[in-house]
């Protein structure tokens, strides 16, 4: 028995018996009260007829009287009965409008139905503790990739944040994500649950589902959302798969900026959302850069301009963040007590010679100011935004569309800029994104950024003329009897197959799909940009980028052995047993033929 059915027969028991006690008295009573029949015999109504009378009574529906009519003791009886059965009926309404309005009724209600969708998930899912900014952008990766997720949110009402709007049903749940029930109701111990993504906007909740999903379900993939590093210590202990920080993964991307922009634009380009534009290529000039706002964003940006041998101008309002900034021997940069929003600051801070500016506070007000005013005085300059409410995210648009508004070489031509604006939850859902969809992707841009910008450079003209102006689709194939059952096939016999086998056209042979392989992995190996007469082995993970559209137009290659026969020898085969039958004859006749010709 569910929470809710307990629920309602614990509420409704006083009121069923109050109703079936009513009903029993009345019906007694006209079998105990005698009546006269057409004929004026006296005659006693039958359990049945009484049963059937007080039954269209009490709900006012009034048939008439039945079989004969009454006699004065029975309507005086009758009318006893009316009231008293209507009031009992109206105490039992009543309660259950009250159990329909009880939260607690409202919530089993919600798990029972929630259980239920569950149970109607037949392919792999993924369960999402947390709909907020980044948890709606995990959610719409997860379906745009065509697989099954599972929300448990505290909030009350999900509709306003648009779940609803998804085109695919998403089970939702009202509920404490850290509570070890709530986890078990979504399923994380079953085997079709793939994994789970804590992306609540506090650490400490995010481990106890972190501990709580490894004890349900120790082979889930657990990724955890996380601002600190004592709490990535312990998620790390209890064998959290994946932990994203958003502040470390952007000083990473900051750290590309500064090294290889053409590395950076590589990473944008293969880890943006499908729907976002392209980004432009960035251009930094040398020089000092501006650090406005020294708390945990700041000092990891700064660590990162110190690797890069940049000189760093600090401004933060805090004395006490200084006299410790110069404890830590950073005694030949300069530090000034201050905003940043106001132009004498800036100026003191060499704004007019400066290549970049980073604003780093903890308020959106200050960061938009001090973006602002370095533009009117450094038009050249290069900006890096902090945003810390995705509520703002129209404000720092606004600030490019301005800049770039007021900066036309002509009526057709936009000056561009290059703009960096680091937001958590777009930092986090964009590695997530990587992570779910295709995981050598993160193995590909760490060890991209060990390569020269010569390198880069030479990549993003290969990814150019692949994609256009597209955006372009990351995709893994693993080669197994499961997801490519023809090239395993082939290797199978012994068979040599060569990565051009499988980007090659079946349509048109002498053609190959617009996609470039970015990285293959052989057990702990790793091959970049490998070439196309790189011989495949069992096991081998891929990762392609191209339009989705090769994804799919791949798939038969891969999958059906006629196909790869064709594309390795331009030659169509019979699939059926009896042209098969007939094609050997008839090529054995062949060299019998040529072969008596010969002698």
């Amino acid at each position: 028995m569910n929470e809710a059915t307990s629920l309602v027969l614990r509420r409704m028991r006083t009121p069923f018996t109050l109703i079936i006690l009513v009903y029993s008295i009345a019906i007694l009573g006209l079998t105990l009260i005698p009546g006269i029949d057409d004929k004026g015999n006296t005659w006693y109504m039958s359990i049945y007829h009484a049963f059937y009378f007080v039954s269209y009574t009490a709900t006012t529906i009034g048939f008439g009287e039945i079989p004969y009519p009454l006699s004065d003791a029975q309507r005086l009886w009758v009318i006893i009965i009316i009231y008293i059965t209507v009031i009992s009926w109206f105490y039992a309404l009543g309660t259950v409008i009250s159990l329909i309005q009880n939260k607690k009724f409202q919530a089993a209600i919600e798990a029972s139905a929630f259980q239920r969708d569950i149970k109607n998930i037949y392919r792999p899912y993924y369960v999402v503790c947390g709909f907020g900014e980044t948890g709606k952008a995990v959610i719409n990766a997860l379906l745009e990739e065509h697989f099954s997720a599972v929300v448990i949110e505290r909030k009350t009402d999900l509709s306003e944040q648009g779940l609803n709007d998804t085109l695919e049903h998403v089970p939702s749940l009202t509920a404490d994500a850290s509570d070890p029930a709530s986890l078990e109701v979504a399923g994380v111990h079953l085997d079709k649950c793939h994994g789970v993504i804590a992306v609540t906007s506090k650490d400490e909740t995010n481990l106890k589902i972190a501990i709580s999903s490894k004890l349900l379900h120790p082979d889930v993939m657990v990724i955890c959302r996380s601002e600190y590093k004592e709490h990535e210590e312990n998620m790390l202990s209890f064998g959290s798969d994946h932990i994203v920080n958003p502040y470390e993964s952007f000083s990473k991307i900051f750290s590309m900026v500064l090294h290889s922009p053409s590395m950076y634009l590589i990473f944008e380009w293969l880890t943006g959302a499908p729907d976002k534009p392209l980004s432009p290529p960035i251009n930094i000039r040398k020089g000092h850069w501006i650090l406005s706002g020294y708390g945990r964003f700041g000092k990891q940006l700064h660590k990162e301009l110190l690797k890069q041998n940049i000189q760093t101008v600090i401004i933060d309002p805090s004395d006490e963040t200084k006299k410790s900034f110069h404890k830590n021997n950073h005694t030949n940069e300069k530090f000034i007590i201050g905003i940043g929003t106001d132009a004498a600051t800036l100026t003191q801070a060499g704004i007019d010679t400066a290549a970049g500016i980073i604003a780093g506070t903890d308020n959106d007000s200050n960061n938009l100011s001090i973006i602002m005013t370095a533009r009117q005085l450094n038009k050249d300059i290069f900006v890096v935004g902090r945003q810390n409410q995705m509520t703002n995210k129209i404000l720092y648009e606004k600030i490019n569309e301005h800049y770039l508004t007021s900066n036309k070489k002509n009526k057709n031509e936009l000056v561009p800029i290059a703009h960096l604006v680091m937001q958590p939850s777009e930092v986090i859902a964009r590695k997530i994104r990587a992570i779910l969809i295709a995981p050598l992707l993160i193995d590909f841009i760490q060890l991209a950024q060990h390569k020269t910008p010569e390198w880069a450079n030479i990549t993003i003209s290969r990814l150019s003329a692949v994609i256009d102006n597209n955006n372009p689709y990351v995709w893994t194939e693993t080669i197994n009897k499961e997801t490519t059952p023809a090239i395993a096939q082939a290797l199978g016999y012994g068979r040599r197959i060569e990565l051009k086998h499988i980007t090659q056209n079946p349509v048109t042979h002498n053609k190959k799909f617009e996609c470039i392989t970015l990285l293959l992995k052989r057990g702990d190996d790793f091959i970049l940009l490998p070439e196309d007469k790189t011989e495949l082995k069992a096991f081998d993970q891929i990762l392609f980028c191209g339009l989705r559209q090769f994804k799919h137009a791949m798939l038969p290659t891969l999958t059906d052995i006629t196909i790869l026969n064709f594309v390795m020898t331009s030659t169509n085969e019979p699939q059926s047993y009896i042209w098969k039958k007939l094609t050997h004859a008839l090529q054995k006749q062949d060299r019998r033929a040529v072969s008596r010709s010969i002698r």
